[in-house]
């Protein structure tokens, strides 16, 4: 890396979960961080921790990414920090249950925001900036739910399959520059309450597959620098990934359906 430059590594959803998981792994090989997540989250206290704890800068803005004009905001603010952001971190996302008919437009308009938006345009504002480093990387979160569709999570899986099929297309254009680019598509990750309530009530699937999110961090970090282009944590996990290439896809859309039909029923 070029020593001149004091690169940092922006993370979006820092807050908890895998984001919060994540700052902390980049914090512990010395990364200087960019944290991004809503007002009042704890970011400030987040970052002080971090920044006494492993000696490093951590910084963070605190906004709102379901605001369309949020991408332009951040990448204004780095710009004015002087901030070199040579690791892009999209993590930030959400998932709402209901059946297609039943959400309400609050409910889409934060999955598309925030799980496509967000990052399709931070990926295309810092990417120049991205390319014009000796190493640099992008990290897009998706899910492993991105690889099949299933009753009840229809929009959120789709949203997750656009990150898949985005980043590999990403990847191919950017294969001759400095840039590496990676999708990391997590099974169940018990992320808080809320999401460890949901995995329990998906079944005994689910509840095998769990992960916790410095599990999910420490492995996607790891991963991530070391070139691989696509990243899904746990051997059972990944097994069932493998699984799923070898079944016919007739197959495949019939277990997941079946997985998900006792959601449906309580959605």
């Amino acid at each position: 890396m070029d020593k001149n430059h004091q690169y940092y590594t922006l993370i979006t959803g820092a807050s908890s979960g895998i984001g919060k998981a994540m700052a902390e792994e980049f914090a512990r090989r010395n990364k200087n961080l960019l944290l991004i997540s809503l007002p009042e989250t704890g970011l400030q206290i987040q970052c002080e921790n971090l920044r006494l704890k492993y000696n490093i800068d951590s910084r963070f803005l605190e906004i709102d990414l379901r605001d369309q004009n949020a991408p332009m905001k951040i990448r204004t603010f780095a710009q004015n920090e002087n901030m070199h952001i040579n690791m892009l971190i999209n993590n930030v996302g959400v998932g709402h249950i209901g059946i297609v008919g039943e959400f309400t437009t609050q409910e889409i308009n934060e999955m598309i925001m925030l799980n496509i938006y967000s990052t399709t345009h931070l990926t295309n504002l810092f990417l120049n900036e991205l390319k014009s480093y000796p190493e640099s990387y992008i990290l897009n979160m998706g899910s492993f739910a991105g690889f099949v569709p299933a009753p009840v999570k229809s929009i959120y899986m789709a949203s997750k399959a656009y990150i898949y099929y985005f980043t590999c297309g990403l990847s191919y254009e950017l294969e001759n520059t400095s840039v590496k680019v990676c999708v990391a598509m997590p099974g169940p990750v018990t992320s808080n309450k809320k999401m460890t309530d949901r995995i329990h009530q998906d079944g005994t699937v689910s509840n095998i597959l769990k992960l916790s999110p410095e599990e999910v961090a420490k492995h996607i970090v790891t991963r991530l620098l070391s070139g691989e282009r696509l990243i899904i944590p746990g051997f059972l996990t990944k097994t069932m990934y493998i699984i799923g290439l070898i079944l016919p896809y007739a197959a495949v859309i019939r277990i997941s359906k079946n997985l998900f039909t006792n959601r449906k029923n309580q959605a």
